[in-house]
């Protein structure tokens, strides 16, 4: 194991975890998107929807989301979910539970070690009611 000081300070990034230890500076590289998510997503209550986000660096970085107005994105129960893979999911839903502030907003994502971080472009989400037309006969 290669030793040396990052910022003074002695650390060893294990299994997504920084312990005490030493990191080599050449071991080190801020995140950079491998699969950077769409300008626009729209999709029927009645699907959902999926946005994918990942990166790579090393340490590996932890992936968030945030809204346009800078509020970190959590989870939503029957709504919206961050899995552990980066992904933004979009249950579907019924037309009683449209919420504009998460159904017709924008939102960012975001990779960040203890190098850097970096966010993605504008994301911007919006989702649509689908209605079912029936004929009388």
């Amino acid at each position: 194991m290669r030793c040396s000081f990052f910022t003074g300070v002695p650390v060893r990034y294990i299994e997504g975890k920084l312990r005490s230890g030493n990191i080599s500076s050449f071991d080190l590289a801020a995140p950079t998107f491998t699969v950077e998510p769409p300008y626009q997503v729209e999709f029927y209550n009645t699907n959902g929807a999926e946005i994918p986000c990942s990166a790579h660096g090393r340490p590996s970085p932890y992936i968030s989301w945030v809204r346009r107005v800078d509020a970190v994105v959590e989870d939503i129960p029957g709504l919206r979910h961050l899995r552990p893979n980066g992904s933004l999911v979009f249950m579907p839903f019924g037309p009683e539970d449209y919420r504009q502030d998460i159904h017709a907003s924008i939102y960012k994502c975001v990779a960040s070690n203890i190098v850097g971080t970096v966010g993605s472009r504008d994301v911007h989400v919006r989702a649509g009611k689908k209605l079912n037309f029936c004929s009388a006969g």
